[in-house]
């Protein structure tokens, strides 16, 4: 027997990947519920969740394409989708931020349900049920070899043989892991399209995947321009020419003329005390001297 995990990628996230838990926490509670009410109540259970939790494209109702990426055949199938999203979800979250991480993973899952269906036989009258996380966890991979394909990814081995053991770590660059990943999966897409059997939906791969990519591609092009946007109003901001006022108000105070002063000056040494309810002002093209109380009216 041969295992090869997934462990840990060379980023570390700088804030708590709090939506990543989150969809993983929704995803193994509805497992958990949906194995206690199939282990109570048998077949009839079972084929409720199929109906109106998994997505039959023949019958399905608008939730249905959102409840199916929650949904998994079993323990094995969820816990390689958790690891998957741990490792590609969390480093997202980080890099787009976790408002908009929440609307990239149900847009990528969105995008994996619809290619799916597009590549199966009967499309949209289709009675084969699809369920699963893989759908926009491969639009987390897609993103994140946009965003961190200069990263590696650490791989553990497990080799069980004729009672013998053997296990240890290794790792690779992130962009031939998944770009292999995805190559592979397409593949797959590609020979069995128009097909109308279960298993694997290599096609929801690809779709999420690729969704994935243009997604984070469309983010990047958009900050981007508002950054340039915002450089360009703090350029104008410093260009703008500045109004300065110029020193141009006399004032006459306990026998003796000062100044010239502004407006601001004077206003400030009234509110500090230094001028006598008695004095007064005076500036260019004024016909006479005025108290000083009258300044602030005239401004």
């Amino acid at each position: 027997m041969f295992l090869l995990i997934p462990t840990g990628v060379s980023y570390r996230t700088d804030r708590f990947p709090v939506v990543t838990f989150g969809i993983m926490g929704l995803n193994v509670l509805i497992y958990l519920v949906s194995l206690g009410c199939t282990l109570a109540n048998g077949e009839a259970a079972e084929e409720w969740i199929l109906a109106n939790l998994w997505l039959t494209p023949a019958s399905a109702s608008w939730h249905q394409y959102l409840t199916a990426m929650f949904v998994h055949a079993g323990f094995l199938h969820l816990l390689g989708n958790m690891i998957y999203l741990f490792l590609f979800g969390s480093s997202v979250e980080d890099a787009i931020g976790r408002w908009k991480y929440v609307i990239f993973y149900l847009l990528g899952g969105l995008a994996a349900d619809f290619l799916h269906i597009a590549g199966s036989a009967e499309h949209f009258a289709s009675e084969m049920p699809m369920g699963g996380a893989s759908g926009a966890i491969s639009a987390c991979m897609g993103g994140f070899l946009l965003l961190f394909h200069k990263t590696k990814i650490n791989f553990r081995y497990i080799i069980f043989l004729f009672f013998r053991f053997w296990s240890g770590d290794f790792e690779l660059p992130s962009w031939l892991v998944v770009s292999f990943w995805f190559l592979k999966d397409l593949a797959f897409a590609i020979l069995s399209y128009g097909s109308g059997g279960g298993g694997v939906a290599f096609a929801a791969h690809s779709g999420g995947f690729i969704a994935g990519l243009g997604l984070v591609a469309a983010n990047k092009l958009l900050t981007r321009r508002r950054i340039s946007v915002d450089d360009h109003e703090q350029e104008v901001i410093r260009l703008r020419p500045q109004i300065v006022e110029v020193p141009s108000v006399y004032v006459f105070d306990s026998g003796s003329q000062v100044g010239p002063f502004t407006r601001a000056h004077i206003m400030q040494m009234q509110k500090l005390g230094s001028l006598s309810a008695e004095a007064v002002f005076w500036q260019e093209g004024m016909p006479e001297w005025r108290s000083i109380a009258e300044l602030g009216d005239s401004m």
